[in-house]
């Protein structure tokens, strides 16, 4: 049982108001430790604060010295006599340390000890006061810590100036950024009044105290102006000032934030120069109507040319349809429509005819139609120039019609130069996209042809097998959507040489067997004899494989495809049917356009872009031939026939064979295909760099890997390789210069050494740039390791 308070305070001879009243006030306290000592230190009363803070029950402590609240330390250098010392000569004294609580665990703790007189003044003893400061110590350390990284954000950025300034406009802290920005020091400027940045006119004008007064009225300015550096020189600069108070709202400083805006300025002002000429140019050509239109028809603008070739006022016609300048005859027509339709399917419509003006007179009129289009394609409208020739049309209908062409020619390029630069920022769009695809399948379909030839349980073969499947697809959705570009720009070729046809179907099916498998569907090809033919092989399999997956994807399980060629007069027919769920009629006239789906729903059972089709009749069409599609309906299957024209005299069997595409070597062949061949991998990427190389040792090779061009360079001469294969994307320095600096070297050196450019970055130009940079040869990603293995053993095979 706790001892009675006022019992121990008379035992001090200090008499209480009243013991009852005074027991119940500090045995309620539980935040602060209340306790009497004797004039030795020893605990002569214990509150409950005292029990929760120490942790000592009232029976486990009085009796006991001072000390024991003490760390070892403390005890050992006599600071608690020290403070009772105190306490005594002083009346009262205040510590702040660490206290230990029962079991030995410390805490961060405040003390007010007190001494205790009697009415003579003799002393009694002490009053001790205890706070546990642990949680305020731990916010306050946490506070710090947090400043700590405030500043030191802070201070890390460099394209920003932020300081600080005091309540009369003198600079306080000063970061990185701001010595990036302004040139100075943080010794140099702290201290100095923020007017230092300001021009000399802006001084002698007082705008420094303006901008002061105002954000200490406002507590915030924001504006762009001119500033100066350390150096003199001028930088237009974004400065945001924001008034910095206290807790009681007084204006103690404020915080500076500027931006150099120097670059951005100029490049807006040059923009808004060249849009201003531009404009300037268009409205005052007065021999053209020049405007744009909406994908709908609807006028936008409207130039001096066309307001005096049509009649109209710009507020008069802006938002009214163009076809207000066509007879009605071609109204009812719908050739207005018709001319919308085709500039945007073909990007460009010029067209001659009658055209009508606000007072009901025709006019014969030269017209080009050009769509404009965004970045990624979508249409934003029209430009549209109209010329009129009534006056020459029928004395000088030669030279008119040349003239015109020129015109209309010269000013449609004038309009086109922005979609022509949108075309080849579109193509470099393409070209990365399909580089940063590219990449991480190649790790997919290169281990995944690694796996599929070892020993492997059935279920986990299975596994390899999907997804080298779906690697595939994957690839070959890239090419599709890079085809299709290439048909758009006009950039698709082909290279036609004798070929069999029938090879290239075989292999096509080689490629969708696994897909057809994994559906239970049955693919026959019609015995057919050798079909000889000239034709891009690549391409012709390209139109092959899409027709076949194409009908695998809309066939169900069980269900069959059957492939048949036939020669009729100086073509050859192939056909793909399949019992498929076959085409509405109302569709079949719109299967080889390009995104069209018969089923586009969310719930579309097939996925998929629409293009493979697309690519069917492009690709076909390139080689002077057409496609068309029949079916009996929904559920009656559909049948695809692709016409080749011969073009040639059938060529002999062996230029069949060298025209068609080659068998892989089976994986067994390419065993040792590489023994004692010395090879320096350069890959940055990990993934990448551990598949060839897996493949490289399997073929027998001593292969040496980096990551960088610059360790190329150093293995290059320890290393001695006799073939490196380089990636061409590379941090720091890439393979195409790599290539160029080993070119330069003597050939004792390793400057004449054979070198495969290792990449995603397949098209064509890619590769005639590889080659022109010095790179022997060129191999595209992912990689089929039979290729890479075939590559590299007939660059190796002459130096070896």
């Amino acid at each position: 049982m706790r001892p009675r308070q006022p019992d121990a305070l008379l035992a001090l001879g200090v008499a209480p108001v009243n013991s009852d009243d005074y027991r119940s006030l500090v045995d309620s306290v539980t935040d602060y430790a209340i306790f009497l000592l004797d004039v030795e230190g020893r605990v002569l009363s214990w509150n409950s604060g005292a029990e929760r803070i120490e942790g000592y029950a009232a029976r486990e402590v009085l009796g006991q010295h001072l000390s024991k609240f003490y760390t070892p330390e403390d005890v050992a250098c006599g600071k608690p006599a020290q403070l009772l010392a105190l306490a005594s000569a002083d009346g009262r004294v205040e510590d702040v340390g660490l206290s230990v609580r029962k079991g030995g665990q410390q805490f961060w703790a405040s003390s007010v000890i007190t001494a205790l007189r009697g009415a003579s003044g003799q002393l009694r003893g002490f009053g001790n006061v205890v706070r546990d400061l642990t949680e305020l110590r731990s916010s306050e350390e946490d506070l710090l810590r947090a400043e700590q990284r405030f500043h030191q954000l802070v201070d890390a950025v460099t394209d920003y100036s932020i300081f600080m300034l005091d309540s009369t406009g003198h600079v306080a802290t000063w970061n990185a950024g701001a010595r990036t920005t302004k040139g100075y020091a943080a010794a140099e400027i702290i201290g100095q009044h923020f007017s230092v940045f300001y021009t000399a006119a802006d001084r002698a004008a007082g705008r420094p105290e303006q901008i002061l007064n105002v954000v200490r009225s406002k507590g915030r300015f924001a504006e762009e102006g001119w500033r100066v550096r350390k150096d003199g020189t001028h930088f237009w600069a974004s400065v945001v000032l924001t008034t910095l108070r206290n807790e009681r709202g007084e204006a103690v400083g404020f915080a500076k934030i500027t931006r150099d805006l120097t670059e951005r300025r100029a490049a807006e002002r040059e923009l808004r120069d060249s849009e201003e000429r531009f404009r300037l140019l268009v409205e005052a050509v007065a021999d053209y109507a020049i405007y744009m239109i909406s994908p709908e028809g609807e006028v936008r603008t409207w130039n001096l040319g066309a307001e005096r070739m049509k009649g109209y006022t710009a507020s008069e016609i802006i938002g009214q349809n163009f076809q207000l300048f066509f007879p009605e005859e071609d109204v009812r027509r719908g050739k207005p429509a018709r001319e919308l339709a085709v500039a945007a399917r073909e990007g460009r419509l010029e067209d001659e005819g009658w055209r009508v003006r606000k007072d009901g007179s025709s006019f014969w009129a030269n017209v080009v139609l050009t769509a404009i289009r965004a970045d990624r394609g979508q249409l934003l409208g029209f430009a549209k120039v109209t010329r009129d020739l009534s006056a020459r049309r029928q004395a000088e209908e030669t030279e008119r019609e040349l003239m015109r062409e020129q015109s209309a020619r010269a000013i449609a390029e004038a309009l086109a130069l922005e979609a022509e630069e949108a075309n080849r920022i579109k193509d470099e769009f393409l070209a990365t996209v399909s580089h940063e695809l590219r990449t991480p399948l190649n790790a997919i379909v290169g281990w995944s042809a690694v796996l599929r030839q070892r020993e492997l349980e059935p279920s986990v073969k299975r596994g390899i097998e999907v997804i080298e499947r779906n690697a595939h697809a994957q690839v070959k959705i890239i090419e599709d959507i890079l085809d299709v570009s290439r048909i758009i720009t006009g950039k698709l070729r082909v290279d036609p040489k004798p070929m069999d046809l029938v090879s290239v179907i075989q292999q096509a099916i080689e490629v969708v067997r696994h897909s057809a498998s994994a559906k239970q569907i049955g693919i026959e090809l019609e015995p057919t004899p050798a079909c000889p033919l000239v034709g891009d092989a690549e391409r012709i399999q390209q139109v092959v494989w899409n027709l076949l997956s194409n009908a695998i994807k809309f066939t169900s399980a069980g269900g069959r495809v059957t492939i048949s060629v036939q020669k009729q007069d100086d073509a050859l027919i192939l056909s793909v049917a399949d019992t498929g769920m076959g085409m509405a009629d109302d569709f079949l006239p719109f299967a080889f356009e390009r995104f069209r789906q018969g089923d586009s729903s969310t719930t579309r059972r097939f996925g998929g872009l629409g293009l493979g089709l697309a690519l069917v009749r492009h690709i076909s069409e390139l080689h002077g031939g057409s496609v068309s599609a029949t079916s009996a309906g929904l559920g009656k299957g559909s049948t695809f026939r692709v016409t080749f024209p011969l073009h040639a005299v059938a060529p002999s069997s062996a230029d069949c064979a060298q025209g068609g595409p080659r068998e892989a070597a089976a994986p067994r062949q390419r065993l040792g295909l590489l023994s004692g061949l010395r090879l320096l991998l350069v890959e940055d990427d990990a993934d990448a760099r551990e598949l060839m190389r897996a493949i490289l040792l399997d073929a027998g090779a001593d292969v040496e890997c980096v990551s960088s061009s610059s360790a190329a360079l150093i293995a290059l001469r320890s290393f001695r390789p006799q073939l490196l294969l380089s990636d061409i994307a590379m941090p720091g320095e890439d393979g195409y210069s790599l290539i160029r600096r080993i070119r330069a070297l003597d050939a004792a050196e390793g400057g004449g050494i054979p070198s495969i450019a290792l990449t995603a970055y397949t098209r064509e130009e890619d590769r005639l740039k590889a080659l022109q940079a010095g790179f022997t040869s060129h191999v595209g990603k992912p990689v089929n390791p039979t290729e890479l293995i075939a590559a590299v053993a007939s660059l190796a095979t002459p130096s070896r």
